[in-house]
């Protein structure tokens, strides 16, 4: 699947959980990334992440700015 997504403040991708797969994001924008399990930070502009989903693990993204967040 290949997803592009965008949206600018206050929207973003709140507590959301993720299951038993992976997903690759490539980030046009900056976006803040935090789970429930301590981790956080900034996937800068041209980053990728990459997280494989377990359970019970809920994260969030959410824009860091005024601007939008676009990635794909």
């Amino acid at each position: 699947m290949l997803d592009d997504f965008s949206g600018s403040p206050p929207a973003g991708f709140p507590d959301h959980p993720h299951r038993g797969f992976e997903t690759v994001t490539y980030m046009l924008q900056e976006v803040y990334h935090q789970d429930f399990a301590g981790h956080k930070g900034i996937i800068h502009i041209g980053d990728v992440q990459w997280m494989t989903a377990g359970r019970a693990i809920i994260h969030s993204e959410m824009p860091t700015g005024d601007g939008p967040q676009k990635g794909l």
